[in-house]
C-alpha cells in the first residue's frame, strides 16, 4: 500500500477514534506531530507513530488494533512513547519514557521530540506557563539524550 493510502486510512482511523486529551485538542496535536515528522522526511512508520503517539494513553484503542492496522514497528514506537502511569514520580516516569525510546532508537526518540515541540508551540500560543514549564523540562531531558545523528544537519536531523 502506498504511503498516501496508508496515511489517509490512518487519518480516518484517528478521526473515528474516541481520543481525547484534557490538556489540548488531541487530533490537531497528533496531526501536527505527524506533519513535522513527514516534513523532516522520517520514515512512514515514524510519521504514523507520530500520528498515533498518544493513542494508547488517550483513547480506548489497543496496541493490538494499531498493530493489525499499521504494523508492529509503528506500535513499538508508540509504546516507547507511552507513559507508564504505574510510576508515580513524574521525573522517574519521564526518564522511563526516554529509556524506552532509547532502547528502540532515534526513531522512537524523535517522536517524543516532535510531540514536545508541538506542545510547546500550543502552550506558548495560549500562554499556559505551567505546561510551558513541563515542556521545558522535557526539552532539557530530551537534549541530554539526543544521538549525534539527530543533532546533525543530515536528512533525519531535527
Amino acid at each position: 500500500m502506498k504511503f498516501e493510502e496508508k496515511f489517509k486510512s490512518a487519518i480516518e482511523f484517528l478521526e473515528k477514534s474516541d481520543i481525547y486529551s484534557p490538556n489540548k485538542p488531541a487530533i490537531p496535536h497528533l496531526k501536527n506531530v505527524a506533519k513535522y515528522l513527514f516534513e523532516k522526511e522520517f520514515s512512514d512508520e515514524v510519521v504514523l507513530a507520530g500520528l498515533f503517539h498518544d493513542m494508547l494513553e488517550w483513547s480506548s484503542v489497543t496496541a493490538e488494533e494499531l498493530e493489525n492496522k499499521f504494523g508492529s514497528k509503528v506500535v513499538s514506537l508508540i509504546s516507547a512513547n507511552t507513559k507508564d502511569r504505574s510510576i508515580e514520580d513524574k521525573i522517574k516516569r519521564r526518564q522511563s519514557q526516554i529509556d524506552n525510546c532509547l532502547k528502540i532508537g532515534d526513531e522512537a526518540l524523535v517522536v517524543k521530540v516532535a510531540d514536545n515541540l508541538d506542545s510547546f508551540n500550543y502552550y506558548s500560543k495560549i500562554e499556559n506557563e505551567k505546561e510551558l514549564e513541563r515542556c521545558r523540562e522535557w526539552a532539557n531531558l530530551l537534549s541530554k539524550n539526543l544521538s549525534d545523528n539527530l543533532r546533525t544537519d543530515g536528512k533525519n536531523s531535527l
